[in-house]
């Protein structure tokens, strides 16, 4: 396409920039206004381009794709309230730490508070959700390197500790088509200059490093890792627990549980343990080290929150997420660096401290296995633990099913990755982001509950329209399952109708609708050999509980496990 005017040589220039910082998937929604923007990205063979007709559902595909590559991925859409669709998206990659580039289109000035259509006010329209906010300028030849520089800020603030969505309104005059403007220049002079972005990484003071060391050497210290998602994290939390004979306490967003690293030492088993009273007896830490966010797991959190007797250092690269209020020691370092060096200075805890810890965690996994029987909805993470295939991407919904990965997803051998939107913990955008995961380039599976599949159900178009390798899990108890578990359930004159919410929905009718394969299970060993089976194109596997049935079901695991 041949840069006809000012509005197509602005961006152009932008986009031409964001690629060559590495900018490789775009989301656009259609409109008029967008034009601009959404022709410069199609036109740029570098960049993949996935068109979605719901704005909402395209920021959390994109969201999934950032999640997954570690990369920012861009969203176009045109102005009103398309833009606004992107708000729970934002909220959800500001808190989950998800480098997003939201570019919205706007009127120009003339345009604003005068009731033009399609005209709202768009300026800081993600509050604090954006990192950071930038007007941009209307598109002018005298602006020079302008597009470019605007480019790779966006590109490093959204990739700057703590990672995060950065949004961009960009107001466009008219013509808004590639044609032909008599006396606009082709391009802003130095636009097409390159720009470069190096990221780095925060080192702990040697000092504050030995310290350290000196205070937890030869104690009985616990390693927890939280929800971190980092490159070679695994490793270096393994080789640390390995070499100062420590156990660490892995929830399953630390992608400590699945892989070809030493699981040694790793504990899958610490909500059920926290839950039944062990950390208050013989596996009770005189010290603890905490990487990344809080845990899944309550009853863990409220242990830590519980006992500010027992020391506790936190390592965190960046904010403060602390929510208990526990941490005695706030370590602002990168993890893997610091799991790194901490293992060099560190003495080993007595041979019976990780001992006893493998050995707890080993009986649990065994009674929780034991006291299961499918189609519970523990049972079923046990059977998809159990058969999910190796380099495969679990994205796993809020609610329920992250919860029973916490208690029920043992240690594997197998390389899977575990994502799951736990910024803001809701259950929205679920579908999409899976898709946008898959859309990076892996196969996926998605856990998902029922009433997290019907607020994205249009998603399953988008999956079809684009044939993507997915496999969605949908767990139907008809309703909001995960409030049984809440004291409001003792009161059945409202319960039902205000937190059960039953619904149903039937979900073979909603796969033909979109033209997708749907399975109604019933069996553990039907629904592991679709697991097991690879797909080329998206699927649907649906299990029916019953949510009331599912509290005992429960209540049977963990007194499994305090008979330990």
């Amino acid at each position: 396409m041949k840069r006809t005017n000012r509005n197509y040589a602005f961006t152009t220039a932008f986009v031409e920039a964001l690629a060559g910082l590495g900018l490789r998937h775009v989301c656009i929604t259609p409109g008029s206004r967008n034009s601009p923007l959404a022709f410069a990205f199609a036109d740029h063979p570098g960049i993949t381009d996935w068109i979605h007709h719901d704005e909402r559902s395209a920021a959390f595909f994109a969201l999934g794709a950032a999640a997954t590559t570690r990369r920012p991925v861009a969203v176009v859409t045109t102005s009103g309230t398309a833009a606004v669709e992107l708000h729970p998206a934002a909220v959800e990659a500001r808190l989950s730490r998800v480098p997003l580039l939201l570019l919205t289109a706007d009127r120009p000035p003339e345009l604003r508070d005068v009731g033009a259509p399609q005209a709202i006010d768009q300026l800081n329209l993600f509050g604090t959700a954006a990192k950071w906010f930038h007007h941009v300028a209307t598109p002018d030849p005298r602006l020079g390197r302008y597009p470019a520089t605007l480019a790779t800020r966006a590109w490093a603030t959204a990739l700057d500790l703590p990672a995060g969505p950065v949004h961009l309104n960009f107001p466009f005059r008219e013509p808004l088509a590639p044609v032909v403007v008599p006396g606009d220049v082709e391009e802003p002079s130095g636009a097409w200059e390159p720009r470069r972005y190096v990221p780095g990484r925060i080192e702990i003071d040697p000092a504050a490093l030995e310290e350290i060391g000196r205070e937890v050497s030869a104690r009985r210290t616990l390693l927890i890792a939280g929800p971190l998602d980092r490159p070679l994290f695994p490793e270096a939390a393994a080789a640390l627990a390995a070499r100062a004979r420590l156990p660490i306490v892995a929830d399953p967003l630390s992608q400590l549980r699945a892989g070809d690293h030493d699981r040694t030492h790793v504990i899958t088993t610490g909500d059920p343990l926290a839950r039944v009273g062990r950390f208050d007896t013989d596996l009770r830490p005189e010290v603890v080290i905490r990487f990344g966010a809080m845990t899944t797991s309550k009853a863990l959190a409220s242990w830590l929150a519980d006992h500010a007797e027992v020391p506790q250092i936190v390592i965190e690269e960046a904010d403060w997420r602390d929510p208990g209020a526990s941490a005695t020691t706030m370590v602002r370092t990168d993890p893997v660096s610091f799991a790194r060096q901490l293992a060099e200075v560190i003495e080993a805890a007595p041979s019976d401290w990780a001992t006893a810890w493998i050995d707890a965690d080993r009986v649990a996994r065994a009674n929780l296995t034991g006291s299961l029987v499918f189609p519970s909805e523990p049972a079923v993470v046990a059977a998809l633990a159990a058969a999910i295939p190796d380099e495969t991407i679990l994205y796993v919904g809020s609610s329920m099913p992250i919860r029973d990965v916490d208690a029920f997803f043992p240690s594997i051998d197998r390389r899977v990755r575990i994502l799951s939107n736990r910024g803001a913990n809701g259950i929205d955008g679920l579908i999409s982001s899976g898709l946008g995961a898959a859309a990076a380039g892996q196969p996926v599976v998605i856990l998902s509950g029922d009433l997290s599949l019907l607020h994205d159900l249009t998603a399953l178009g988008a999956a079809a329209r684009f044939g993507l390798p997915v496999t969605v899990i949908v767990v139907n108890n008809d309703g909001g399952g995960i409030f049984h578990f809440l004291p409001q359930a003792a009161f059945p004159k409202h319960f039902e109708r205000l937190l059960g919410t039953p619904h149903g929905t039937d979900f073979q009718a909603a796969a033909d609708l979109f033209g997708i394969e749907h399975h109604l299970v019933e069996s553990n060993s039907i629904f592991t050999t679709l697991v097991g089976m690879p797909t080329e194109s998206p699927r649907l596997i649906e299990v029916r509980t019953d949510r009331s049935e599912n509290v005992a079901i429960h209540d049977k695991a963990w007194q499994a496990v305090a008979g330990s």
